[in-house]
């Protein structure tokens, strides 16, 4: 019995070299020219990983509040007063793998004395950003009875308040400056 060897089929071999050829024509323009020209703008971000859609949030957030009686013993409870349209400013520095990376982001407190400041998507991967990253007071607003006596706060570590759907909140929790 005779093995029968399969003919291959033309048809075949002529689209395996059509394509072979293509391919090599491609890599020869491309030898000699600069990658920019080859891909779009949108092609070369999305090779560089980073495309226009937001792969991650990271927020900071917190409350800026002015104790309203200044005889009243530091409590939990004590009376006060939301700190509205103050100046607030995150800043972050970190070791990037090519760079030093540094950022500051300014925020104002609303009518309830929040702040909600997002952080630039560049500093999303610092190590350790709850202690990478510091909340300062730039400026309270000018009729605040707590105007003087903000100079003297210090901010302890962020804290991790939540963490889901590609969403990271971090808090300063409630800050309370003494009345002047």
């Amino acid at each position: 019995m005779a093995s029968a060897t399969p003919n291959p089929n033309p048809i075949i071999i002529f689209l395996f070299i059509l394509i072979m050829s293509s391919v090599a024509a491609v890599v020869a323009a491309a030898a000699g020219r600069d990658i920019f020209e080859l891909y779009s703008r949108e092609e070369m971000v999305e090779l560089a990983g980073y495309g226009e859609d937001k792969l991650s949030t990271v927020l900071i957030t917190g409350t800026l509040r002015c104790k309203t009686d200044s005889s009243s013993p530091s409590s939990p409870h004590q009376p006060s007063e939301p700190l509205s349209g103050a100046l607030v400013q995150v800043k972050c520095s970190g070791s990037g793998i090519i760079k030093e990376k540094q950022a500051r982001v300014e925020g104002i407190t609303d009518e309830y004395g929040d702040f909600t400041i997002e952080l630039p998507s560049d500093l999303h991967g610092i190590p350790n950003l709850d202690k990478a990253c510091l909340v300062k007071v730039h400026r309270l607003p000018n009729n605040s009875p707590c105007q003087s006596a903000f100079l003297h706060w210090k901010q302890d570590d962020l804290q991790l308040l939540s963490l889901g759907n590609g969403i990271r909140t971090y808090t300063t929790g409630e800050i309370m400056f003494p009345k002047h």
